[in-house]
């Protein structure tokens, strides 16, 4: 089993995945997911929070067109080296003891953001390198992709992304994070008034975190808008929540376990919001992952043979883990098996997540049940497949 992406984004022999249409995403050139992406006509319907990681841009870059078209993610550089991130609470000292290394895993993960975005614009968080020595600056957040800054940063890093994005003509993005003490609505202000100078559109990435039936999630991010967005005539308004919990769920199955997707809550929410005081919100999410996905070096935590497998149905998720154990390679088959046997199950042609399952599920013996890296990356595409066809749907 290959390691995951963790300390070496610049070692493409043991990735999952090489760069564009490469890699176990790959198929006939006459295949339903090949050509080239479609381009955009309007703004975004689903702005997806994803890790800059070879799983996550692999699954966005093997998206059917119609799927692409309406899709623009949020990337986060994750961290090179140590434990998980508070993005909040930026560590007091630089953590990466390699400079150098740390610079080219930043290079190699923004190099990859622009192959798999193909000239489509693109959010790029960079918030757990930034601090760091080595970061080769903002400058390298290049057009059409769009740098983020937040409240809870240093003025210094508000400025250099402002003259980025005014350098580049791309505007860029503000993420907030509503229930910490630095997302009110005067350190905003401070922040808009600190950047007013670059003249540029700015986009309001509300980020709720995870959310479930009894936080009152609608609550929340009503009141967020209700609060932030009469402060500037943003471009774009994003509203992130969700998703996938952190760990199997209490009533764990056997193998298969469900948890209730509150996450459905909110586009309904944004279906009734908006109007002549400012753009409507654009739905978001964290993909297959929690929401504290991207501030782990790796998609598995510190246990990088530890793993799931995850399907996005209607009303609910569908878990499985895999225990780090021998013939794991056997529960991962009967995951898969019971997935596909599930009336959730979209059918192989749905995404190429669903075409990996099912192979998986038909399959026999060790090879092709892959490993944690594979099954991430199957569970991002058809979830990302799943909620843009959804929202698409009722819009």
């Amino acid at each position: 089993m290959s390691e995951p992406m963790s300390e070496s984004m610049s070692e493409p022999s043991s990735e999952p995945w090489s760069g564009p249409a490469s890699g176990p995403w790959s198929g006939p050139a006459s295949g339903p997911w090949s050509g080239p992406a479609s381009e955009p006509t309007t703004e975004p319907l689903y702005v997806p929070a994803l890790p800059a990681r070879p799983s996550a841009l692999a699954a966005y870059d093997g998206l059917a067109p119609d799927v692409r078209a309406v899709v623009a993610p949020l990337w986060t550089v994750p961290p090179r080296f140590g434990r998980e991130r508070t993005p909040t609470c930026p560590p007091p000292r630089p953590l990466d003891p390699d400079p150098a290394a740390l610079g080219r895993h930043a290079h190699r993960a923004l190099d990859l953001v622009a192959r798999v975005q193909r000239d489509r614009p693109a959010w790029v968080d960079t918030c757990h390198v930034e601090r760091e020595p080595g970061f080769p600056g903002l400058g390298a957040v290049r057009p059409p992709l769009r740098p983020v800054t937040g409240v809870e940063r240093d003025p210094a890093q508000q400025l250099a992304c402002a003259e980025t994005a005014r350098a580049g003509g791309t505007g860029l993005g503000v993420r907030v994070r509503p229930n910490t003490r630095e997302g009110k609505a005067e350190a905003l202000h401070r922040l808009l008034e600190r950047i007013a100078f670059a003249r540029c559109p700015v986009d309001l990435l509300l980020d709720l975190g995870a959310v479930d039936e009894d936080r009152g999630a609608d609550r929340t991010a009503l009141h967020a808008l209700n609060l932030l967005g009469p402060l500037h005539p943003w471009r774009t308004v994003v509203l992130l929540a969700g998703a996938f919990p952190r760990t199997g769920p209490e009533a764990y199955g056997a193998p298969l376990a469900e948890t209730y997707r509150a996450d459905r809550l909110l586009p309904e929410l944004l279906r009734h919001t908006g109007g002549a005081s400012g753009p409507r919100p654009v739905h978001g999410d964290y993909g297959a992952h929690d929401p504290a996905g991207a501030d782990r070096v790796s998609d598995t935590g510190d246990d990088p043979f530890r793993g799931a497998l995850r399907y996005t149905a209607e009303q609910t998720f569908l878990i499985g883990e895999v225990p780090a154990e021998t013939g794991h390679h056997l529960t991962v088959r009967a995951l898969a098996r019971e997935i596909v046997s599930s009336p959730s199950f979209r059918g192989a042609r749905y995404s190429e997540g669903d075409r990996w399952l099912q192979a998986c599920a038909d399959g026999g013996g060790l090879p092709g049940t892959g490993h944690p890296d594979l099954w991430i990356l199957a569970g991002h595409s058809q979830h990302l497949t799943h909620v843009a066809r959804e929202l698409r749907r009722h819009s």
